[in-house]
This record gives structure tokens, sequence and C-alpha cells, in this order.
């Protein structure tokens, strides 16, 4: 993280380059690292929160744009054009999840969601069962849901259609 860091910084301050050429190194290099594996996050709100102000910051400095200067995040996206990392992340989730629909029911992970989507679609446990105190954990079959407004097994079988 120490190398992200360092190279916003120089970003900040380089004066000779224009714009639209930082704004490529930041989405090749920077976000490249810092979104490395999100399409596995169960996202909250605070992880998207606080994932989307690192690229607000980033894109401030990039900008030049300091904190009393009074400009808006709207501003920001409108200067740069780059899309919100929440959409971004979302968007390489349901990547991932119809790469996995798509692959051969003998390959091991799509035996994996297979398995998953029954446990998170089976029955209820018994009474007896005894879980741990709090609220469960949202799992990533869960966000999905979320993002596309469809239940998985649904999901799975659109998943399969490439065009949509």
């Amino acid at each position: 993280m120490y190398v992200v860091k360092l190279l916003l910084y120089y970003l900040g301050k380089d004066l000779v380059s224009p714009v639209s050429t930082k704004l490529r190194i930041y989405t090749s290099l920077v976000q490249s690292v810092v979104l490395y594996g999100s399409e596995t996050w169960p996202m909250r709100k605070v992880d998207s929160d606080r994932v989307q102000s690192f690229h607000m910051q980033a894109l401030c400095r990039i900008l030049g744009i300091r904190r009393y200067d009074k400009v808006s995040n709207a501003e920001v996206d409108e200067r740069t054009k780059l899309a919100d990392v929440p959409s971004l992340i979302a968007d390489r989730r349901h990547s991932l999840f119809g790469h996995i629909c798509r692959l051969p029911e003998n390959t091991p992970a799509s035996q994996a969601l297979q398995l998953s989507i029954e446990a998170h679609t089976g029955t209820p446990p018994t009474a007896d069962c005894k879980r741990p105190p709090g609220r469960p954990r949202r799992n990533w079959l869960q966000q999905l849901e979320e993002d596309i407004n469809l239940s998985v097994g649904a999901a799975r079988i659109v998943g399969q259609d490439r065009s949509m």
C-alpha cells in the first residue's frame, strides 16, 4: 500500500503531465492493485464507503483539488468521467459469477457453486440447533442476489447465456 500512496503523491505533484495521462496511470496501476480480488468480497456499506472515499481522495489529488476548495464529489466525477468503485466491484462480481456458471459441471469451481447454492436455498436448521449470537454475516451469494435482484438459482440459469 505504501507504493500506491507514493505513486499517488507523485501523480498529484506532477505539473507537466495532462490529467488524462494521470487518470490512465491511476486506473491501470493504482485501481488494479486496490481492487485485486474484489469480485470475491462480500461488501458491507462501511467497506463500500471506505473504498469510494479512497477513490475520491485519489482523484482529488490527481486533479489538484484541496479540501478547502469545496468541490463536490459529483463535480469530481464529472471532470474525470470514471465509474465509481462499488459499481466496478459489482461488475467484477457479476463477471465472475457468469464465468463460473458457464464452466462445465465437472469442474471444482462449478461444483462448489452448486453446493453453496443448495446450502443457501436449502432447508433451515432444526429447532435444537444453536447458532452464535448476533446477525449472520452476509455471504457472497447474498451479495449477488442483492446486486441483481434475482434468486441465485434463477441467476445461474441467466448466467449460462453470455449475450445478456
